[in-house]
């Protein structure tokens, strides 16, 4: 238990280490003035000071961070980090995202090729009257797109479910996989008055299929996708009042469900660290306040109205905004706490 609470703390500054590595990266390239760049927070434990950037080392493995000279300051002089170009700032703050994002691409690529990934197979066709068997639809066959939208790795089986009675219930195109070969079938007459919905007549489950390395590269951008949109839906039910309190989790439960996929082994633990390394693109590329995306629009209004923001104003805003996020965090681990408690 101890062991992987502390491999969950080291992995998950690993994904916060390389988001900062992205600033730091483009940072040092576009010129930008660097103080610190730092592995880890709280107390330096070690630290090396090398063309004007101090490297260091610090006690608690929850993070690191890219310090910039004049990086909240006005544009006292020319080092300053808002004295700069607005594009290169653009570019200094997205880079943090991209980063954590080539490493969910990686990952994904990474446990694609290793482990392959769970769709949606045909385990029964319920009988020869069925739409399904009228179609030639047989067993074992993956269920890879419904009127060609395809179904998404993330939750491939209720999407699968989900995506055939919102079909066309005449007539539906179903793109299935059968001995490496996609097929198209065309079954007819789905929609089962007495049920209420459209009826295909299969059992649907979750079989494991393997990638070879080029068709990983491939697979893992729509593996990632269905991330996205599966993390976009509960925004909408997060505002539709239909998530519980178990349904997100902050920094403590993010440590405990890493430190739970590495007892599991390794394939969890890069699957877990994919949705993480995700999640930081997505929060970081929200239009909110202290983070690199609310700091991304400011730079935008700049780049339209051909001059920034007020930056006593634009400070303001950073800092309501961090004042919220801040409680937000707070309320997470409040939260975090009570579900390990209940558990």
């Amino acid at each position: 238990m101890i062991l992987s609470l502390l491999a969950a703390l080291v992995l998950l500054g690993v994904l916060v280490t390389v988001h900062e590595f992205g600033h730091y990266f483009v940072g040092r390239r576009l010129g930008f003035t660097i103080l610190e760049f730092a592995v880890g927070m709280g107390p330096v434990l070690l630290k090396k000071t090398k063309n004007g950037i101090q490297y260091s080392l610090r006690a608690l493995p929850i993070g690191g961070m890219c310090r910039f000279y004049g990086e909240d300051d006005d544009a006292a002089d020319a080092r300053c980090f808002n004295a700069q170009k607005a594009w290169k700032r653009f570019l200094v703050i997205a880079a943090g995202p991209i980063m954590n994002l080539l490493l969910a691409v990686l990952l994904s690529i990474v446990t694609l090729a290793a482990y392959g990934n769970y769709v949606p197979t045909v385990l029964e066709v319920s009988g020869a009257d069925t739409p399904a068997a009228a179609a030639g639809v047989e067993e074992g066959d993956i269920l890879y797109a419904v009127d060609g939208r395809r179904v998404t790795y993330y939750s491939s089986t209720s999407d699968a479910v989900s995506m055939i009675r919102a079909a066309d219930g005449a007539r539906a195109v179903l793109t299935i996989e059968r001995d490496g070969r996609r097929i198209d079938l065309t079954a007819e007459d789905l929609y089962d008055e007495e049920a209420g919905y459209n009826v295909l007549g299969v059992t649907i489950g979750a079989t494991r299929k393997t990638y070879g390395l080029f068709e990983s590269i491939g697979e893992s951008f729509f593996y990632l996708w269905s991330m996205v949109r599966e993390t976009f839906t509960f925004f909408g039910s997060l505002f539709q009042g239909q998530v519980q309190s178990t349904d997100v989790a902050g920094a403590v439960g993010s440590i405990v469900y890493i430190s739970e996929a590495v007892r599991y082994g390794m394939e969890t633990t890069l699957r877990i660290l994919i949705v993480l390394s995700m999640s930081l693109v997505i929060f970081n590329l929200l239009p909110i306040p202290a983070l690199d995306g609310g700091r991304l629009l400011f730079i935008a209004i700049e780049l339209v109205r051909g001059r920034p923001v007020d930056p006593r104003k634009e400070g303001m805003v950073h800092f309501v905004g961090l004042v919220v996020l801040l409680l937000l965090m707070a309320f997470l681990v409040f939260n975090d706490i009570a579900n390990l408690v209940r558990s």
